[in-house]
């Protein structure tokens, strides 16, 4: 019988016409997709049909983009978009990754000086995630993806935020139903092996079997079936690595097994302390002693249980701290005072909040000002990241409403914030005696940062204005990396303030210049065409190109007829192939007009046509 064909194939969809299938899934398949105008390549996930009936389980496909969206870390897949296609044909628009899963490594024991680095990455990503809130809950080999980039042939993306949770929030109890397991078994932590509930230590468990894994060439549990599975994760330890490999040195194996501890709290408390003693271990340092020991602290078990039956669990579930609701109202208003009225906040989360209702919505990308009457008073600046309108909320089975990102939290707002996601009532930190002696080491690094706070974020992070978003995000990282090595330093209260002014700002400008939409925007504005280029080959829709367009030239009246006579005039350069002057024209009108689809593709052409010159 001849195979069906996908009615997918050859489609268009946004943008982007789809014209091979490079994954399956269980939720979905994703495809190859090219820009039908200038070419760009992206990875396009499209939900089953059959599965696009069910409310929880579209709310539950584009949680990933929502989750991957307030995270924006360079070791992330980055997910450009997420929409529907007639009634039922739900899909994500992401950047298309040319490597290879770590799976394709676990042919044999891989290396140390190969899996920590590994490791490491993932440790960095993780910790982005935590930080944002959000909870990875299926990390496996098959979701650690590795490409080349630059000098590392290992480069991490974490993929499939697909089952991604909130921390300390319920997003909705469909979500996931209690007393359902989620995650893959073998790499299941204890609290996900009992259905309770998890935090950022659930995935710390998960990694540390990865690391198992690479360490050995083995699955730490080889038992077969879910109910043995679900046996070991609960009540049995493996054996270290160093006892299954003769080759892994011991300080590793010691690491990688308190990773792998039943009781959460007998883990690494967070990702980097993690990613701590795994750097000890690759530079031959002593592992400090916060993160020593084998992390074991269970007794030792004579003999493998019986498997648990439904009836009789195995073990009891493993104490979890207590999970409150954050949930209060917000007066919203943009920073020119226009007002949205008092909206119900239903999510939040460290990074920021989704604010319900089926009114006028600020616009996408512009900055709030956000007051909560029940804390205060206090105020928050945000910027709005994503809308839902109430058609697009009725087919994802949420409320309609919008998403903020919160912006510029100084130390205190975010101690305040992080006491809001758990539901407890704000208190001041005690005043701290006034420090006024600089620190001499931490000055040097201070005084580049303060040279630069004051220009643009190309400015701040380092970054040339052409860059492409993996460049951009990795000078960030280097720039809080730098700025974190001089946290411990015994800084004046000065110096402390300005490290953590650097560091907003950093944020800030990852946040805006280190994602297509934000950064057309913001380029447009600075006249920074190829900056617009970058973005619009990162993957922008024509339709909400058009809209940044329509919204640039409503603000600056009489540019689009000026830029289209240099347009007129790089065509007339053009007809007589005089390249640099019709590119000289062209770019005159790219400034003007840097949101114009049509300039983009004639300046490539025209770049195209003057290599192809031949040389006087």
């Amino acid at each position: 019988m001849a195979a069906v064909p996908d009615p997918i194939l050859g489609t268009t969809l946004g943008s982007f016409k789809v014209t091979k299938v490079i994954g399956r899934g269980g939720m979905g398949t994703v495809y190859l997709g090219e820009h039908a105008v200038i070419g760009s390549r992206v990875a396009i996930k499209v939900l089953q049909e059959r599965l696009a009936s069910d409310e929880n389980l579209v709310a539950r496909f584009y949680a990933e983009a929502r989750a991957v969206n307030m995270i924006g870390h360079e070791n992330i897949v980055n997910i450009f978009d997420m929409n529907v296609a007639g009634p039922n044909r739900y899909y994500l628009v992401m950047e298309y990754l040319e490597g290879k899963p770590l799976n394709a490594l676990l042919t044999r024991p891989v290396p140390l000086e190969v899996a920590v680095p590994i490791l490491l990455q993932v440790c960095d990503a993780l910790q982005a995630a935590h930080d944002a809130g959000i909870v990875h809950r299926d990390l496996k080999p098959e979701n650690i993806f590795l490409i080349k980039r630059g000098r590392h042939d290992n480069f991490v993306k974490v993929l499939d935020f697909g089952l991604a949770k909130l921390l300390d929030t319920t997003l909705a109890p469909q979500h996931t139903a209690a007393g359902l397991i989620v995650g893959t078994p073998e790499f299941m932590s204890p609290e996900q092996a009992n259905s309770a509930p998890v935090d950022g230590r659930s995935d710390i468990y998960s990694l540390g079997c990865i690391a198992w894994l690479l360490a050995t060439g083995k699955l730490p549990f080889p038992q077969r079936g879910l109910t043995d599975l679900l046996v070991a994760h609960r009540q049995l330890m493996p054996d270290p690595p160093h006892v299954a490999n003769a080759q892994v040195p011991r300080a590793l194996s010691d690491v990688i097994m308190k990773a792998m501890a039943k009781n959460p709290e007998a883990r690494f408390q967070d990702a980097k302390s993690f990613a701590t003693a795994l750097d000890a271990v690759l530079k031959g340092a002593p592992v400090p002693a916060s993160t020593s020991g084998s992390g074991n602290n269970l007794p030792p078990v004579s003999a493998a249980p019986r498997p648990a039956s439904p009836e009789q669990p195995a073990a009891p579930a493993i104490p979890t701290p207590e999970r409150r609701e954050a949930r209060f109202d917000a007066v919203v208003a943009t920073l020119d005072g226009k007002g949205f009225g008092t909206l119900p906040c239903k999510d939040i989360s460290k990074g920021g909040m989704f604010l319900c209702t089926s009114g006028p919505m600020p616009a996408s990308f512009s900055r709030v000002k956000i007051t909560l009457p029940s804390v205060g008073g206090l105020e928050l600046l945000a910027e709005v990241v994503r809308q839902v309108p109430p058609d697009q909320a009725k087919a994802w089975g949420m409320q309609p409403g919008f998403g903020v990102q919160f912006v510029d939290l100084t130390p205190a707002l975010r101690e305040v914030v992080g006491r809001l996601v758990q539901g407890l009532p704000p208190q001041p930190a005690a005043a701290k005696p006034a420090n006024t002696t600089d620190d001499p080491q931490a000055e040097q690094v201070l005084a580049k940062y303060r040279a630069r706070v004051n220009g643009d974020h190309y400015v701040m992070v380092g970054a040339a204005s052409d860059m492409d978003f993996g460049d951009i995000r990795a000078r960030a990282r280097d720039c809080a990396r730098e700025l974190d090595a001089v946290k411990a330093r015994a800084l004046s209260d000065q110096q402390r303030a300005q490290l953590e002014a650097a560091l907003v700002r950093i944020k800030a400008a990852v946040d805006v210049i280190g994602s297509p939409l934000p950064r057309a925007e913001y380029d447009a504005n600075r006249g920074n065409y190829r900056g617009v280029a970058r973005a619009i080959a990162g993957g922008i829709a024509v339709t909400d190109l058009e809209r940044m367009r329509n919204a640039f030239l409503q603000a600056k009246p009489g540019v689009a007829g000026s830029a289209h006579v240099r347009f007129l005039t790089a065509k007339a350069y053009e007809a007589k192939a005089e390249w640099k002057a019709a590119i000289d024209a062209c770019e005159a009108a790219l400034q003007q007009d840097p949101l114009n689809l049509l300039f983009h593709q004639r300046y490539a052409y025209l770049l195209k046509k003057a290599r192809e010159a031949p040389k006087p």
